[in-house]
């Protein structure tokens, strides 16, 4: 895969996660969706949109769960903009440029799907500054749909969680968690973004619950 394809590929993918597929699109669509959702109207749409037609979720509700102790001592500790989190060893990133502006593209070794574009593999996708700055209202964002909630993240004036249990936007017999964490910074009020596709079930759990309270920023 050349770098411009790859490049296009993320650039894809985000705009198609602006508008809400149904399907789950997160990190990386390969197409835009035929019709969009009917909370595509909303600043931050989560991947998990919910459908067109009734606005009913989409997908099971995912909540952060506690970390594990000693789960991230072998991670990679990295950062995007100045804000620090880390990522597990063996996951590689990428300089990328998507809806949300520019940022960094995790992804782990293990693959997810495999489709007109090569293998897909789980990801993690950060953007900040956010472009939009503004933090999303879990209220609203429910009201539409979604599964929100505040959490708490160390160093954050606010930050604010979506997660689903869904189908993969690229497979529809590959289960996925889709979640975003919006988290604004409580010594500069930046907003950065970050989400992805994780595996569905106990993993993907664990992946979440441990990411999450790494975030620094």
């Amino acid at each position: 895969m050349t770098r411009t394809h790859t490049k296009a590929r993320s650039i894809v993918l985000t705009a198609a996660l602006a508008v809400g597929l149904t399907a789950g699109a997160t990190a990386t669509a390969t197409a835009s969706p035929a019709t969009p959702a009917c909370s595509a109207t909303s600043a931050h749409v989560p991947g998990h949109a919910a459908g067109p037609a009734d606005c009913d979720p989409v997908g099971i509700p995912v909540d952060l769960g506690e970390p594990t102790d000693g789960a991230t001592d072998t991670w990679q500790i990295t950062e995007t903009n100045d804000v620090g989190y880390a990522i597990p060893a063996d996951w590689t990133g990428r300089a990328i440029v998507g809806d949300g502006g520019a940022g960094h593209e995790w992804e782990s070794p293990e693959i997810a799907v495999s489709d007109e574009y090569g293998d897909l593999h789980w990801r993690i996708l950060v953007q900040s500054p956010f472009y939009d700055q503004e933090m999303p209202d879990p209220k609203e964002l429910n009201k539409l749909g979604y599964h929100a909630s505040y959490i708490e993240v160390e160093g954050a004036s606010e930050a604010v969680l979506t997660a689903a249990q869904t189908e993969h936007w690229a497979d529809g017999a590959v289960e996925t968690i889709d979640f975003q964490v919006y988290v604004q910074s409580a010594s500069t009020g930046v907003v950065t973004r970050f989400m992805g596709e994780l595996p569905a079930g106990a993993e993907g759990q664990f992946l979440l619950d441990n990411f999450v309270p790494t975030i620094q920023p």
